[in-house]
């Protein structure tokens, strides 16, 4: 069994007034970094908000751990959890 803790948060972001915004959010989808890649970028293909989407970011406890921002390649962005 998965264990609360290493569950992650996807959230889809967006600029509003040069400030970065959370458009959608999805907490505990998934212990899994690739599962949760995989997510966010569904997610931002079929987010309905007002402000445009900019990107996706995974979170654990509250920490960013990858970032990915539209233009980038689909597999790259800026992977922290090996830090």
């Amino acid at each position: 069994m998965m264990s609360e803790k290493a569950l992650l948060t996807i959230e889809i972001v967006g600029l509003k007034d040069g400030t970065c915004v959370v458009l959608d959010r999805v907490i505990g989808a998934t212990a899994s970094i690739d599962e949760a890649k995989r997510i966010g970028q569904h997610l931002f293909s079929i987010v309905d908000a007002e402000i445009t989407p900019t990107g996706y970011r995974v979170l654990r406890h509250d920490d960013v751990v990858f970032a990915w921002q539209a233009g980038q390649n689909e597999e790259a962005g800026e992977d922290k959890s090996r830090r």
